[in-house]
């Protein structure tokens, strides 16, 4: 029986914005370092004109070429590695993302983005104590940055620590009140947990606030079925062939194993 807890990656803003930041440059720099500025910025449209395209192995080499040419401006090249491992969270090559993120650290130690974005890369290579550290890492950097906070929380579920992903959840719960992944994802976790009763109002608040994920209605049908519901569990898979006929019928299939 699967319950589905998404792991959330980078978004889609994968266009580089760091070479605007001139004046991170020092005052009176020489004209080599101003012309690698120049030459930074003409890569940077490169990569991103590159990436409208799907030509991402162009826009990775970009972005390479950039954190090279400016070594004058750590902030830039950080940034660069950044943009360059995002791209290769999109192609699925979490090895190449979590090296380019640790390389856009060495430069920049306080970015809680990279941070995150490392967690989640070793997240996908399922090395999830190192996941968690990332992550925790980005929330001491930023408080605030609800994503890693998720993030936190689905590591501790992969790790089969469910009360610390439960505490995860209902602290985002009463600090975000509309983020909707917090109350599926808690829900989730209390009927992994064997609390599925207790998981029902969390499903129905995580419909409530976004009634067209699908994901949502399948995993509030798994904890119908958990509790012997099979007509809940029914009407959570009709609902889904609306939104998703391969969901659909994949728990269709669930189902049937429970009757």
């Amino acid at each position: 029986m699967r319950l589905t807890i998404r792991l959330s990656r980078p978004g889609q803003r994968l266009l580089f914005s760091g070479l605007i930041l001139i004046s991170t440059l020092a005052p009176g720099m020489g004209q080599n370092a101003a012309d690698a500025v120049k030459e930074a910025q003409r890569l940077a449209r490169v990569a991103q004109v590159a990436q409208q395209q799907g030509r991402f192995d162009d826009a990775i080499r970009a972005y390479q070429t950039i954190a090279v040419v400016a070594k004058y401006s750590p902030a830039i090249a950080a940034a660069a590695h950044l943009s360059a491992g995002n791209i290769y969270m999109k192609l699925g090559k979490f090895e190449e993302a979590a090296g380019a993120f640790r390389r856009s650290l060495a430069l920049d130690a306080n970015s809680a983005e990279a941070q995150n974005n490392l967690g989640e890369a070793l997240g996908e290579l399922r090395q999830y104590p190192r996941s968690l550290e990332a992550f925790q890492r980005a929330v001491a950097l930023d408080g605030r940055f609800v994503k890693a906070r998720y993030n936190m929380g689905v590591t501790y579920d992969h790790m089969g620590q469910l009360r610390y992903a439960e505490f995860v959840y209902r602290i985002l719960i009463r600090d975000y009140p509309d983020f909707v992944l917090a109350y599926d994802s808690l829900a989730v976790t209390l009927s992994k947990s064997g609390r599925a009763r207790e998981a029902i109002p969390f499903h129905q608040k995580a419909i409530s606030l976004d009634a067209k994920e699908a994901s949502f209605h399948y995993n509030f049908a798994v904890s119908y079925l958990m509790l012997g519901d099979l007509k809940r569990a029914r009407e959570q898979q009709q609902r889904l062939r609306n939104l998703d006929p391969a969901m659909a019928e994949h728990l269709a299939t669930v189902i049937a194993r429970h009757q």
